[in-house]
């Protein structure tokens, strides 16, 4: 996070009243001394401090909008020019706080329009400080930043002021930051780390320090990075800034969690969060929370990183308009157009004046001025509608490249918490798993443990696909591990009656007036080895099992029915995992199964049987599906893999994958 330094103090001495802080105590002393004052001049200067401090307190209060209109219309009346530009610049910040960004930049216009006319140098500076941060953090216009920063430093060194040359040389290295142009930032903010050390401006100094921390993260320079944050900490501690301290602690986090110690890592960013929460800073909290969920990630602790990742999603709320973008580029190009059609005019006049040319001659010469104006003039609008596109599509890249980073982020997260192909050939022996996420992520899983001569597998499909699926999933996972491991609990029955009421508590599905229907559909078996016995239950997903004669069991009534070619289907409960109304109380059933030697069974999720394509463009079904698994009889797991991947991509063709898919067969040999 790189600080941007303000520049309240142009505005404050100009208008030549000392406080640093507005109570209203004292704005009612102002508007008593306004409402008093007979000097015009003066009363602006009151009605502009009125504004400005209503301003300061970071929110929009009409209040200001007043003050500034008054300070105008009285300005205007009495050609007070420096007056009435400092209330256009107090209007536009009041209008850029209400989100009015287009009137925002009107205003700031208007005042660097009179700043120009009456050179007024240090309103200049303060008028190009704005419009460099404006087109930077608001418009992602560098070009534009980099233009009026170049005009910022000038006038700075024009005024001889260095403390507001520092500033400006550290908004210019803030540009640089921003455009990943590393070592142009990093010798801006040395300049001006270096000033403000002569005038021992400490809190900038620590601002300074912390932003070339920052660069040398993004040069992956940790060392030097952890170096110049510790240096702004021990600034920021002298200054007992709980938010500055907050943010440098992250900060620190996250470099030891970029070196790979990651202990330290988190242990700086919890001291982080705890300070953020207690000033309630939410963009400390959000920073907080993304270097916990990296450095958990790091470390393999997933549910913690899961859960610093869901309280991230929570606080966070980035807002873009494009539409507040188009507008605010129109004004500037209104602005560049009436300024040079001024400029045509006083040149026009001038020309009369002087009455060197004749009119046949001066009407010949307008009128192919004009032609040629209004040529160039459609050249540059085009142009500048291209670079506008040019912008939108490179924002739109940008939005595009973080959403993608996170989904891909997830999958990760999503992968590694997967149980692995090793895992489930010493658990299981003989299986396979067909798993094909419909998009990058997956709302189906598969989960598999293992505890001594007894091993829990399932196959789950989580209501919805992509992100959504994925972090129901990822709920999934984490209860069956609090079930299973946790808990302890080996019945398939029973472990299903536990996860729904977890799932549901989880979820707060129970007591709320619009109840939401998220679950997840489940084939659930229980494998005891020594009985060699399987249980199995589930939660609309059935269980397949392909044999060499009949099926019986310890229990008379298994759920079965028979299909053609030594094909059994094990029939799950109508009911989900989740809410479902008049289901609450019922409990999910348990199937025993005394197995045999090449026993082979299928978990499934609907995703294989709901594909469309074929010749008709229709679903697989299941029926397709069940004279597949019918048909393996004999065949290797690894040959059924491949059979059943191959024909899902034939009957797919071109179409789009309609589902996620997930198959898990296991081969009983013993």
């Amino acid at each position: 996070m790189v600080k941007r330094t303000q520049l309240i103090i142009i505005i404050l001495s100009l208008f030549c009243f000392g406080a640093s802080a507005a109570p209203m105590s004292y704005i009612d002393s102002l508007k008593e001394k306004c409402n008093s004052e007979t000097d015009d001049t003066v009363k602006v200067k009151l009605l502009n401090r009125i504004a400005w401090f209503y301003n300061s307190e970071g929110a929009a209060n009409e209040q200001a909008q007043i003050s500034a209109r008054q300070a105008i219309e009285i300005s205007q009346k009495h050609k007070y020019a420096s007056g009435e530009a400092y209330a256009h610049l107090s209007l536009g910040a009041y209008d850029q706080l209400k989100g009015d960004n287009e009137n925002a930049l009107h205003e700031f216009l208007n005042a660097l329009d009179i700043f120009e006319r009456t050179k007024n140098n240090r309103g200049l500076i303060e008028i190009y400080d704005r419009l460099n941060s404006f087109y930077r953090e608001t418009m992602k216009n560098y070009t534009k930043a980099l233009e009026y920063s170049a005009k910022e430093i000038e006038a700075s060194n024009e005024a001889g002021d260095k403390f507001l040359v520092a500033t400006a040389l550290n908004n210019r290295g803030n540009i640089y930051f921003d455009t990943k142009d590393y070592s142009h930032a990093l010798e801006y903010y040395m300049q001006a780390v270096n000033i403000y050390d002569t005038l021992h401006a400490t809190r900038n100094k620590a601002d300074i320090e912390n932003n070339i921390g920052s660069v040398y993260v993004a040069m992956k320079e940790y060392d030097k990075a952890a170096d110049y944050y510790e240096r702004a900490l021990g600034l920021y501690n002298g200054l007992s800034s709980k938010a500055d301290i907050a943010m440098c602690y992250g900060n620190i986090g996250n470099v030891y969690n970029l070196k790979g110690e990651t202990d330290k890592g988190i242990g700086y960013t919890e001291q982080s969060l705890q300070l953020a929460r207690q000033i309630d800073a939410k963009d400390l909290i959000a920073q907080a929370y993304s270097f916990l969920a990296e450095g958990y990630g790091k470390q393999g602790d997933f549910k913690k990183a899961f859960e610093n990742k869901t309280a991230l999603l929570n606080i966070k709320d980035s807002i873009f308009s494009e539409e507040s973008a188009k507008q605010i580029n129109d004004m500037q190009v209104k602005y560049d157009t009436e300024k040079k059609e001024k400029e045509n005019q006083i040149l026009a006049l001038s020309v009369n004046r002087q009455k060197i040319i004749t009119s046949a001659i001066a009407v010949g010469l307008l009128l192919v001025i004009g032609l040629a104006f209004f040529i160039y003039r459609g050249y540059r609008d085009k142009h500048k509608a291209n670079m506008l596109l040019e912008e939108k599509n490179k924002i739109i890249e940008e939005k595009n490249k973080d959403i993608t980073d996170s989904i891909n982020y997830a999958k990760r997260i999503q992968t590694a918490i997967l149980t692995t192909a090793d895992y489930m050939q010493e658990a299981l022996g003989e299986n396979f798993v067909l798993f094909k996420p419909r998009d990058v992520v997956s709302g189906d899983f598969y989960w598999c443990y293992s505890n001594g001569n007894k091993v829990v597998f399932t196959v789950a499909d989580c209501t919805g696909h992509g992100v959504p699926g994925a972090f129901m999933s990822m709920i999934g996972n984490s209860l069956l591990n609090e079930v299973v491991i946790e808990n302890k609990l080996m019945h398939a029955g029973k472990i299903l009656d536990k996860l729904r009421t977890d799932l549901i508590k989880t979820l707060q599905q129970k007591g709320q007036q619009y109840v939401t229907r998220d679950g997840m559909d489940i084939c659930l078996c229980v494998w005891d080895k020594d009985r060699n016995e399987l249980q199995y239950a589930g939660a609309n997903n059935p269980l397949y099992i392909i044999r060499q004669g009949k099926i019986d069991g310890p229990e008379e009534n298994i759920r079965i029915k028979e299909h053609e070619g030594k094909l059994f289907e094990i029939l799950p409960d109508k009911q989900p995992i989740g809410y479902m109304e008049d289901k609450m109380e019922t409990p999910f059933y348990t199937n025993t199964i005394k197995l045999q030697k090449g026993d082979t069974i299928y978990l499934t999720s609907d995703g294989y049987t709901d594909q469309f394509g074929g010749s008709a463009d229709k679903k697989l079904t299941r029926k397709k599906f069940r004279e597949m698994l019918a048909s393996f009889d004999g065949k290797g797991v690894n040959e059924q893999k491949n059979i059943l991947e191959t024909a899902f991509e034939q009957w797919k063709g071109n179409n789009s994958q309609t589902d996620d898919v997930c198959i898990m067969a296991v081969k009983f040999n013993s």
